[in-house]
Parts: C-alpha cells; structure tokens; sequence
C-alpha cells in the first residue's frame, strides 16, 4: 500500500529559493514557491518584470515522509526541513491548508465590502474563487481581511467581499 505524500517546509539560505524549487523539478519532486511579479527599475531606467518569492528562504516539497531527509540532503544547496516547535518533528502542512494558500497565492484582485462579521470569527468562504477555504477574521491597520493560516509558520491576509464568508458555529 502506498503511503501518503505531505507537504513539507524546506529553509534555504536567501535568494536560492528559486534554484531549489528548480533542482526539486528537475528530480521530479512537486513542490510550491510562492512568488509574486515585480517590477524593477535600473540605474539606467531600463524596466525589468522579475518572479520574487513571497516568502524568504521558504520552499514546500510534497514527499512521502520516509523520503524528506533524503530529499532535503541530496539538493545542492543547504537546505533543512523546518521543525514544528510543538511536537518537535518535521512540520507538516496538511493537503487542505496548502490547497487554500496555493489558490490564495494564485488570486490577489479583491475587494472589501461591509457585513456582519467581527474580528475573530471563523468562517467558511461561500462563493468565487476561494469557495470552500476556511480561517479566521482579523482586523489589520483597521481593515477586516480574511486570515489564512498555515500550520504554525505563517499566516496569509486576503481582501474580499465579506459577504463571500459565512461563519462557522
């Protein structure tokens, strides 16, 4: 019986991300970079669109868990597997949570709007693009934004309209 893949942490030294997510490709490993597009003007005013992750030194790998340290030690790079300080192993993000912050990396064009919903609630998004995602409310430099956390490393901020959420009793 094949055991079931996981979403591990990998830490690399800053600015190698990107070649790690490639060497991971390259063995035929599935991973996740988030990135962002920026754009980057030059000394000599020369415009320049440039793939930034989002997350500094941050790359996800998805491996049966057998195999992560032999992953994480065969790449060229220094890499480690980042550790959860609760249970002292591997971090593991579950297949749902990484699920929502791949769609919520892929979409960043929306917009609030006003609904009876408080700071703290959690709460289920009904409808677009995000349907089906769950997190938390939480008020940031005054504006309430949709909070997706992932595992115990990070938490992501999203705009939509509220009425997009329903909260969960």
């Amino acid at each position: 019986m094949e055991q079931e893949k996981c979403w591990y942490v990998l830490k690399t030294r800053p600015r190698q991300e990107k070649a790690v997510r490639n060497l991971l490709e390259d063995y035929g490993i599935v991973n996740f970079l988030p990135t962002r597009m920026e754009e980057h003007v030059y000394v000599n005013h020369r415009k320049k669109t440039i793939e930034v992750p989002l997350m500094t030194s941050t790359c996800f790998m998805l491996c049966v868990p057998e195999q992560r340290f032999a992953i994480a030690n065969s790449l060229k790079y220094k890499t480690e597997l980042v550790t959860d300080r609760f249970t002292n192993s591997s971090m593991v993000i579950p297949n749902r949570q990484m699920e929502d912050f791949m769609r919520a990396v892929a979409v960043t064009d929306m917009v609030m709007e006003q609904v009876d919903i408080t700071e703290g609630d959690r709460v289920v998004v009904s409808e677009g693009e995000f349907s089906g995602m769950e997190g938390v409310v939480a008020k940031i430099n005054g504006r309430r934004r949709f909070i997706i956390i992932l595992s115990n490393l990070t938490a992501f901020a999203l705009q939509m309209p509220l009425s997009y959420l329903k909260k969960i009793k």
